[in-house]
């Protein structure tokens, strides 16, 4: 027997990029008036020189009367003129028009390998709406010669692709959690609003823009998600700000299985479930495992054998044999991360395996402040140690030898990479 489930509120303490809010704001934090909200869809955008970045600005939450908003550009570590076309303008959004229109940039290619250059690109003057929070992006420019195998000049701008590499399931967490399939049910006990609200009256769940349907195959007829049920989930352009991405396509939760009682959190518990994609930007299927014998740690891990996403050109980036394992505190609110895989590169040559030598510890919303990371194309290396929640350091080996070639010191925040919660 089929039912459609529309509306699964789970609290969620997760690692690694999803902070547990799902509130019923708009995306970013705006709120909803006849006139709508402008804001962009995302506050940092990734391109590789020699291809246009398209940022999206949205208007969302109504679409009363003309709305218009100005935008430019300003440097960052980037250049304008040199590593990048300084660019202003407006947007007009017509009375009852809502939805999304494109700021678009083209990138100039140059033959100087460098690290990841940024700019930013800011919404001002706002009229006839409101303005979001999402009111300025944080572009960040990759160099397409900056690839493997690892050298002096640009070991930082691979460390920075493949530690985005390995958030990229936590983004698909995030959605699942957004849109309320029991993905991840480690929630605190002492939260008298902890559990599951269910409401079987409909199929429809509306994203910032766009909607998502989902359908719930009661395997045993007993209104209890439990082993063996089944979820279909269908986006129509689905846009949410709080990750940032748009979904189009198909997701199937399969071979669900219910160990105790997750959901009014009974320990011991556990949870596991296949998420197939087919959704952009990812692809590709997803193993998750949640666990919990006293409901204080909980223990998760996700692995995939093959998932890809796709950058701002649409060129597919592959994560293979990728395993995450993370232990949770929610007493000390502390996460304990370990990770590894293969990742591909369009623009690369060859592959990075990656691996944790050293569990990554996080505290609370920090960045790490202890964990070693080794990244290796099979002639070349780096290891990137966690000094403390604000220095990290990379040791780069670019002939594998066993001799460090050089030593670079630089902080979470200038590798644009946060790993913490």
């Amino acid at each position: 027997m089929k039912r459609t489930l529309t509306t699964m509120l789970l609290l969620v303490l997760a690692a690694c990029g999803s902070d547990g809010d799902v509130s019923g704001t708009v995306a970013g934090g705006g709120v909803t008036n006849a006139a709508g909200t402008i804001q962009l869809d995302s506050t940092t955008y990734d391109i590789t020189e020699g291809l246009v970045v398209n940022i999206l600005v949205t208007r969302s939450g109504g679409s009363s009367g003309v709305a218009s908003v100005d935008y430019a550009t300003s440097d960052g570590t980037a250049v304008a003129g040199t590593d990048y076309p300084a660019t202003s303008g407006t947007l007009t959004f017509a009375d009852g028009a809502s939805g999304i229109q494109e700021i678009s940039i083209r990138i100039p290619d140059d033959s100087t390998a460098e690290v990841a250059e940024t700019f930013t690109v800011t919404l001002s003057n706002v009229s006839g709406a409101a303005l979001g929070v999402n009111s300025s992006a944080t572009v960040s420019i990759v160099d397409v010669s900056a690839g493997l195998p690892i050298t002096d000049d640009h070991a930082r701008a691979i460390t920075e692709e493949v530690l985005w590499a390995v958030t990229w399931p936590d983004y698909l967490i995030d959605l699942l959690d957004l849109i309320g399939l029991p993905v991840i049910v480690s929630v605190n006990p002492a939260a008298p609003e902890s559990g599951v609200v269910m409401d079987v009256s409909t199929d429809v769940i509306a994203c910032d823009e766009g909607e998502v349907s989902v359908t719930w195959d009661d395997a045993d007829n007993n209104l209890v998600i439990s082993t063996g049920d089944t979820f279909d989930v269908v986006s129509e352009y689905c846009l949410f700000g709080d990750t940032g991405m748009w979904f189009f396509g198909t997701m199937t939760i399969t071979n669900l299985v219910v160990t105790g009682d997750p959901f009014n959190q009974v320990a011991p518990w556990g949870l596991a479930l296949t998420v197939g994609l087919e959704a952009l930007p990812f692809s590709g299927d997803l193993g998750i495992e949640i666990s919990s014998e006293d409901n204080v740690v909980v223990d998760r891990s996700i692995a995939t054998a093959s998932l890809w996403a796709v950058d701002i050109g649409f060129n597919p980036h592959t994560l293979s044999d990728y395993v995450l394992t993370e232990t949770l505190d929610l007493n000390a609110l502390t996460q304990v991360v370990n990770v590894s895989g293969t990742f591909t590169n369009p623009y690369w040559e060859g592959a990075a395996i990656f691996e944790t030598l050293q569990d990554f510890v996080i505290m609370a919303h920090d960045n790490p402040s202890a964990g070693q990371f080794f990244i290796s194309d099979n002639s070349s290396s780096v290891l990137i140690t966690a000094l403390d929640n604000i220095n990290v350091q990379l040791e780069i080996d670019v002939d594998l030898d066993g001799t460090i070639d050089q030593t670079i010191v630089v902080t979470w925040a200038e590798l644009n990479i946060k790993l913490g919660s």
